[in-house]
C-alpha cells in the first residue's frame, strides 16, 4: 500500500514538471545558461591548451560556434576554415528564441545592443591567460531577456531583465 502511495506521488510530480520543462521560456533560460557554461569552458580550454580559443556568434542563423583554431586565414570571424569544436543552434531549443534585447530598454554596459552581440566582429576570444575582451550577448524570447557576457578579466556573467533593470 505504501509503495502504491509513493508511486502515485511520483506520478503526480512528473505530470506537473514535464510541461514546465517544455516551456519555451524555460528553454530560453537554458540557452542563456548553456552559453554561460560554454564561455567558461572555452576560457578553460584556452588556458589548458595555451592558445587562443573563441566563440563566434552568427546572429543571422541564430547559432554560435566554439572554435579552437582560426584556420589558414587567421581570422575567427570567417568560420569556414576554423576548427569548430561545437555548434549551438537556438532553434534546437524553441522557435522564437533569438539574439537581441527583447523587452530590455538599456544595455548592461551602457553601449548599443546592435544585433544582440556587443563583441567586436561578433567574436569572443580568450587568450592563454584566460582574459578576453569585455562584452555581452543578448538573448530573448517573448517577454524574457537575458544578457550573458564577460569582463576583460575573463569572468563570465549572466543577467536577467526584470522590473526595468538587469539583475
Amino acid at each position: 500500500m505504501e509503495m502504491m502511495t509513493v508511486l502515485g506521488i511520483i506520478g503526480v510530480l512528473t505530470a506537473i514538471s514535464i510541461p514546465m520543462l517544455n516551456n519555451p521560456v524555460h528553454r530560453a533560460r537554458k540557452v542563456a545558461r548553456e552559453l554561460t557554461c560554454d564561455m567558461q569552458q572555452t576560457r578553460m580550454s584556452a588556458i589548458k591548451d595555451n592558445r587562443d580559443w573563441a566563440i563566434v556568434f552568427d546572429t543571422g542563423k541564430k547559432v554560435y560556434h566554439i572554435c579552437s583554431d582560426r584556420g589558414s586565414d587567421n581570422a575567427w570571424s570567417a568560420t569556414g576554415d576554423n576548427a569548430i569544436e561545437k555548434t549551438i543552434r537556438f532553434t534546437g531549443y524553441a522557435a522564437g528564441i533569438q539574439y537581441g534585447s527583447g523587452i530590455a530598454t538599456t544595455s548592461v554596459s551602457g553601449g548599443s545592443f546592435g544585433d544582440g552581440v556587443t563583441y567586436n566582429y561578433n567574436v569572443l576570444s580568450f587568450n592563454p591567460r584566460g582574459t578576453c575582451s569585455s562584452g555581452y550577448v543578448y538573448i530573448f524570447y517573448s517577454n524574457f531577456s537575458y544578457a550573458v557576457g564577460t569582463l576583460s578579466t575573463g569572468i563570465v556573467r549572466i543577467k536577467t531583465w526584470s522590473k526595468g533593470g538587469w539583475r
